[in-house]
């Protein structure tokens, strides 16, 4: 199951994962992830919905190598930003355990489902994974929707956080769907369970967001693992250009946030998140 020498990057492995030439790609990687990292830091919305597509329709990534790439990618962000949350006092432990509980055993068994299809069955799961990921991009499209619909008519969603009435069950249920749907496509960790929560506890928007990331780094963790160790399709080194521009473009992104009008780029990127997923559906 797990090839020793593909996990110390043997053979080369970015080279026969992308289509085009490979000076071309060594420069796209990292304006992908600068790109990727600005809209992050400037929308606040998980880099997997972003991403995944553009490493599969713009490169010509297969899904399964896009999916486990990203996931290793976005651990390494998502580890920096929980361990800032944490020292800012910005996350609820007890939230986290709750999803955590739910999310990490739920995306190994949507690994090992990949496994088992993939390697046992030997059917090839990629076109069916683009499709999964199109699926995941309307519906993270209609949550963002949804949220500048709220923000226009200030709507709210009236819960109190009550201790004494924690929803444990329904966050690990939560956990459990954003775990599986991460672990089969790499996205959700912050589209899908971010929306999940406002609907299902009342938290103050920077411990939403820093309970979010905190259960995003150890969920996109785990799935990062299990590609590895199972599927074997994570490459590190295409993680590792794409990080050399999200690293600074989250920062960028993160400075001009106050600058640029939020309405506004979020309308542009459901839109271009619906008009991908059309062309990964068809």
């Amino acid at each position: 199951m797990v090839d020793i020498d593909r996990l110390l990057g043997s053979g080369q492995p970015s080279r026969s994962h992308l289509a085009g030439n490979g000076m071309t790609t060594d420069l796209l990687l990292p304006l992908y992830g600068l790109i990727v990292g600005m809209l992050v830091g400037l929308t606040g919305m998980g880099g997997g919905v972003l991403m995944t597509p553009l490493l599969v329709v713009g490169l010509g990534m297969p899904a399964t190598v896009a999916v486990g790439t990203d996931l290793a990618y976005s651990s390494a962000t998502k580890m920096v930003g929980a361990w800032q949350h944490w020292r800012q006092g910005t996350v609820d432990t007890r939230v986290v355990r709750a999803l955590a509980t739910g999310s990490v055993p739920a995306t190994i068994v949507a690994v090992v489902v990949l496994y088992y299809l993939h390697n046992v069955l030997h059917i090839d799961v990629n076109a069916a994974l683009e499709r999964f990921i199109g699926v995941m991009l309307v519906i993270a499209a209609a949550l963002m929707a949804r949220k500048l619909w709220m923000s226009f008519t200030g709507e709210t969603n009236n819960l109190h956080l009550n201790y004494d009435h924690f929803p444990t069950g329904r966050l690990i249920a939560i956990g459990a769907l954003g775990g599986f749907l991460v672990g089969m496509t790499s996205i959700g960790s912050g589209s899908l369970i971010i929306a999940l929560l406002v609907m299902t506890i009342a938290l103050a928007p920077d411990k939403l967001v820093g309970t979010d990331v905190a259960h995003a780094f150890l969920l996109v963790g785990t799935a990062a693992l299990a590609h590895l160790l199972f599927m074997q399709d994570v490459d590190m080194l295409l993680a590792g250009k794409l990080l050399l521009g999200s690293v600074p473009g989250v920062l960028i992104g993160s400075r001009m946030a106050p600058r640029v009008p939020r309405r506004p780029l979020q309308a542009f990127l459901a839109v271009l998140l619906m008009s991908t997923a059309i062309s990964m559906l068809k």
